[in-house]
């Protein structure tokens, strides 16, 4: 029997208590953000930076808020609490480390960095300024993901034996994007296939002890189309599709030794999409939690709203995205894939 998904909310604060946020680019994922902020309970939207005044302008016609022609006047607002960095994935280390000199907190949207290295620098800087940070992934902030975390951890599949995933979409290869360009962290891996990797290790509660990446190279010299397998104790393993140059079905299956948990949706989550829970051969559970973009960016501003104060998500910590950088790291090395000044080093 499908669950009704408003039975399912996550706790918000007061509307006295809201967040005040700012937002550094002006591109998709932002304005997707945007659209979740004013749908949520928690927060609302102060300032944009822009590296143009009429980019900034625009998107605040939209969405509200300020429009600023920099980044820097955004994170050094006095009224701005928390800032939403919507950089391209290069400019993360650099960005994350002047918003927390700022004393803001941060929501910073993934890969987090390019590199280990980087990540290790970035959150250097977030422990000296002891602010709030979350890597956004913003499919762990839904009651969804929460439900997977609980039917694992009550041991309702058994244990965890394998998880195959999916994530991808079909760009031209003219695509001119910097996902599109090597030196700039392009490629499925550093976009959707990051999801995937998330999952896996969501699943497995521990990071794996090997991790192998194939890929299909565009023109311009990015993993277009790659498949990846991550390897944990006892010899479970993960198995995963990605790419900016595929279509994929973009969905997921948990297996465990007494039944499985088969997701349709699980990154966006939309509408209608449904989750099952086999026990062996047969389907016991079946939910309905699918929810509109608003709503899935609305949970992921609520929940640093819900854990402001903490500095971190419990679910989603720094040392997760630690991790996940280290395993990304793994993932290239194996494929032989560089970016920028990392040939150089």
């Amino acid at each position: 029997m499908a669950r009704n998904p408003l039975e399912f909310q996550v706790s918000f604060l007061p509307m006295s208590n809201q967040l005040r946020w700012g937002i550094l680019a002006t591109g998709s994922i932002a304005n997707q953000f945007a659209e979740g902020l004013a749908a949520c309970n928690s927060g609302k939207l102060v300032a944009v930076g822009s590296r143009t005044i009429e980019r900034a302008t625009e998107f605040c016609a939209k969405h509200g808020g300020t429009p600023f022609g920099s980044y820097a006047e955004v994170y050094n607002h006095p009224d701005v609490d928390v800032v939403y960095i919507a950089t391209p994935h290069h400019t993360h280390m650099d960005d994350t480390i002047a918003v927390a000199k700022a004393g803001k907190g941060i929501l910073c949207e993934k890969p987090f960095t390019l590199n280990a290295i980087e990540a290790e620098w970035a959150l250097k800087a977030v422990k000296e300024a002891n602010v709030f940070f979350m890597e956004a992934f913003m499919y762990r902030c839904t009651k969804q993901s929460a439900t997977i975390r609980e039917w694992i951890s009550s041991g309702l599949i058994g244990d965890v034996k394998m998880v195959n995933a999916e994530f991808a979409f079909q760009a031209g290869e003219d695509w001119t994007n910097f996902r599109n360009d090597p030196d700039l962290g392009g490629g499925g891996l550093m976009d959707v296939g990051t999801y995937c990797v998330s999952l896996a290790r969501l699943a497995f509660g521990e990071e794996p002890i090997d991790a192998t990446y194939i890929s299909q190279k565009s023109a311009k010299g990015v993993d277009w189309i790659g498949s990846g397998q991550l390897r944990f104790s006892r010899d479970r393993s993960a198995v995963f599709t990605t790419g900016v140059g595929i279509v994929c079905d973009n969905g997921a299956t948990i297996y465990g030794d007494q039944g499985r948990i088969v997701i349709e949706s699980p990154w966006k989550q939309s509408v209608g999409t449904k989750m099952y829970r086999y026990e062996k051969y047969n389907l016991v559970e079946t939910v309905e939690m699918g929810i509109t973009n608003a709503e899935l960016y609305a949970a992921e501003a609520d929940t640093v709203a819900e854990y402001f104060e903490a500095k971190e998500v419990p679910f989603l910590s720094v040392e997760d995205t630690m991790q996940q950088m280290r395993t990304l790291d793994r993932l290239r090395k194996s494929a032989g894939i560089v970016f920028g000044n990392e040939a150089k080093s």
